[in-house]
């Protein structure tokens, strides 16, 4: 017959027995002390994008809305406030669920630096939904030394592949757009962003999220306009870039 003691073991837990006056009160915690906490974190790139999808992922793994982080913004760096605020609360033994791998940035280094001091420094585990198979830390914690070997070439060779494919659309998007003018059929957007009305809003709106570090790329995006339209918009308020 199992015992509370060998079920323990087994679970790899650790168990303390503590005897008060003729009665023995036992307390069964996680090998690290800590009661384990499931995240998930949210990332879209701009305040139109949709984050409902990724959020009925994380409610479909059972994780609790409350442990939920969302951030609307660009993943060129790792400052978001939400991404921050996970990083700051996650203890060891806690699981991070994320949809993706460029959740946790856009750069290579930031993707390797981001998934090894949470796995390593911290001691969480991250599992990405949409590659589940082969990125979930806790399996190659179970390899050991040289389950740290595979992840890091399986993380490398990944994020390698990302950034790659993110500079070779930004290169097509740019020949594309030298290819249109040399035949005079790119015309840019016609933006005039004057003071008065729903254009200062909207110019005040693109200045706000320039200087809290929304990408170029993204006000573009939100925003309808052109990149020459932001510098010279920038330019004329006296904001260096």
């Amino acid at each position: 017959m199992l015992t509370i003691v060998d079920i323990a073991l087994f679970l790899n837990y650790r168990l303390t027995v503590t005897v008060i006056v003729g009665t023995i009160m036992v307390t069964i915690t996680s090998k690290g002390g800590n009661t384990m906490t499931t995240y998930g974190y949210v990332r879209v790139s701009t305040v139109e994008q949709n984050e409902a999808r990724q959020l009925a992922t994380m409610k479909e793994l059972g994780v609790e809305r409350k442990n939920v982080f969302v951030d609307k913004a660009s993943g060129k760096d790792t400052n978001r406030p939400q991404y921050q605020e996970l990083r700051s609360t996650i203890q060891s033994g806690d699981l991070i669920y994320m949809d993706d791998l460029d959740r946790l940035g856009r750069s290579y280094d930031d993707v390797i630096d981001e998934w090894k001091y949470i796995t390593r420094k911290v001691g969480a585990d991250i599992v990405i939904t949409s590659n589940a198979e082969l990125f979930d830390s806790r399996r190659f914690k179970s390899m050991g030394d040289i389950g740290k070997l595979l992840e890091d070439q399986f993380l490398s060779m990944l994020a390698y592949v990302a950034e790659q494919e993110r500079k070779k659309n930004k290169r097509r998007q740019r020949e594309g757009i030298e290819i249109a003018k040399a035949k005079g059929k790119f015309k840019g957007r016609k933006t005039k962003l004057v003071e008065g009305g729903e254009e200062e809003v909207r110019r005040n709106a693109i200045i706000k999220d320039y200087q809290d570090g929304v990408s170029i790329a993204d006000i573009r995006k939100t925003y309808k306009v052109g990149t020459g339209t932001i510098y010279r918009l920038l330019e004329r308020e006296g904001i260096k870039r």
